[in-house]
């Protein structure tokens, strides 16, 4: 394949220290479903296709264990994969993958020897009706990052991201039409940031926010609207201290969309990350998981 491309954005895999609590939270109070438990590790659903948008595996204290991407087919894979392991990138040979999903693909490690699986061929399910306060899919995952453009090259370089804004301190990148599906933020830890699961409407990302203060998880940040992706937003912070958020309302693009820089998006402090103007800052405690 001449320019192959990762074209989607499939999973996030957290680790936490009981299973069962984690997932009786993400099914109970965040809207997943699970659809696979196999081997200390538990593979919950939206309400799209994708077989899984978050794992949840056993093991220990806070840490993103991986984030998976999607290509088009095994040749597009095979073609990824030449193409970083040409550039020096780290990476381990392709080939069928194991877990509930299966598939083809190999696994990429960026500048912070973060992980990255790019797959093909794995397992979907039918989607179902958008529900009124249910996820249905992974939007985007937010990662903090001592050298965001450097990082942000990497991706465009070797994965076929393209550049959608830039910031004074943050990089949003695209591997579809939605606005962004990785971002990098100009942290000095090479750490996780949070991630955002998409919700049908406003209404559902309200119906959700609701379930979710009525379960004991106040909002931290929002709701409100950004800037760049002109997503709406509301963000909270899940019992093993991963910042999670509810989105809406993605911004699409396509080749026409006019890349922002940092003086395109200088904004008030009063609306610094929300448009309206309506949301408070973020709170500490979302601040200390975020770092």
């Amino acid at each position: 394949m001449a320019d192959p491309k990762v074209t989607g954005l499939r999973s996030a895999e957290f680790r936490v220290p009981d299973l069962a609590a984690a997932k009786k939270f993400y099914e109970d109070c965040w809207g997943l479903e699970t659809a696979a438990e196999e081997g200390g590790t538990v593979y919950l659903r939206g309400t799209g296709s994708e077989h899984h948008v978050l794992a949840l595996r056993e093991g220990g204290d806070k840490k993103l264990l991986r984030v998976n991407l999607a290509a088009d087919d095994k040749q597009a894979v095979d073609g990824l994969y030449e193409k970083a392991k040409g550039l020096g990138a780290s990476v381990d040979a392709a080939g069928d993958l194991g877990g509930a999903a299966g598939g083809y693909g190999f696994v990429f490690r960026d500048l912070n020897d973060r992980e990255y699986c790019i797959s093909a061929g794995l397992a979907t399910h039918a989607a179902q009706p958008a529900a009124k306060d249910r996820p249905i899919k992974l939007s985007h995952v937010v990662l903090n990052s001592p050298d965001r453009e450097a990082q942000s090259e990497q991706f465009i370089d070797l994965l076929g991201f393209k550049l959608t804004d830039r910031t004074g301190f943050m990089d949003f990148i695209r591997c579809s039409s939605d606005h962004h599906a990785i971002a990098y933020t100009t942290i000095n830890t090479p750490t996780f940031n949070h991630c955002a699961f998409e919700m049908p409407s406003h209404d559902a990302l309200m119906f959700g926010a609701g379930r979710m203060k009525q379960s004991g998880f106040p909002t931290e940040w929002g709701v409100g609207r950004h800037g760049p992706g002109n997503n709406i937003f509301a963000y909270f912070v899940d019992p093993n201290g991963y910042v999670i958020e509810y989105t809406a309302e993605v911004e699409q693009v396509d080749e026409s969309y006019k890349v922002g820089m940092p003086a395109d998006w200088e904004r008030p402090p009063e609306l610094q990350g929300d448009n309206w103007g309506f949301a408070d800052g973020a709170s500490d405690r979302m601040r200390a998981h975020t770092k």
